[in-house]
């Protein structure tokens, strides 16, 4: 009985790490994403997230008119930067990553779609992820192609493919939503996950 219970539990696995192994990985690039968030059921722009990734390193940077919040991790470390911007203050915070006492997902699962989406000239699939903390995240992706950290949200780590929109519902019921309006191919400089600590107060 136990053999037959982790049977499709295996069977889940596997079809993610071959579906991740027929998807183009990338690299370098950087994305670029409109964010809104939902009030009386209109989108209200927020600003933008630009992400980078060049082989094991990330930099995540989400910019509003109040804040920018950057976050920069190797996937070979196990430490990672927070970067604060808000007005003339610059802050840097050192965080273990990933995280402690991450939440656990609880349910994954493809959603059908009554016609196909493209995204940048990408053919989407569409997934829904639900968490143990509440949030339900709503994404597109692609399984064309994957960047070598594709965890530049944790909770797309088991996604076989580049996530190009995704909506995040919080359990207070606010919803955020995130769509690609860009994807660059060039090569990305070392200079661009470097920190000069002294021009930041270190929290």
């Amino acid at each position: 009985m136990k053999f037959k219970s982790l049977l499709p539990l295996v069977c889940i696995f596997f079809f993610q790490v071959y579906a991740k192994a027929q998807a183009k990985v990338l690299g370098e690039c950087s994305l670029q994403f409109e964010v809104s968030q939902q009030k009386n059921n209109e989108w209200v722009p927020l600003g933008q997230k630009k992400v980078w990734v060049k082989g094991s390193q990330c930099k995540t940077s989400l910019i509003t008119p109040l804040l920018t919040q950057t976050l920069i991790f190797d996937t070979q470390e196990s430490i990672a930067y927070v970067i604060k911007l808000m007005g003339e203050g610059k802050f840097l915070q050192e965080i273990t990553y990933p995280p402690t006492g991450l939440p656990t997902l609880v349910s994954m699962k493809e959603m059908p779609s009554d016609s196909a989406v493209v995204i940048l000239g990408y053919t989407c699939k569409k997934m829904q992820l639900i968490w143990s903390d509440g949030m339900v995240y709503e994404l597109l992706y692609t399984p064309e192609v994957i960047t070598s950290v594709s965890a530049f949200e944790l909770a797309f780590k088991e996604v076989p493919g580049l996530v190009l929109s995704y909506s995040i519902l919080n359990k207070e019921g606010i919803y955020f939503k995130y769509t690609a309006n860009q994807i660059d191919l060039s090569p990305i400089t070392l200079n661009q996950f470097l920190i000069n600590k002294i021009d930041y107060q270190i929290l």
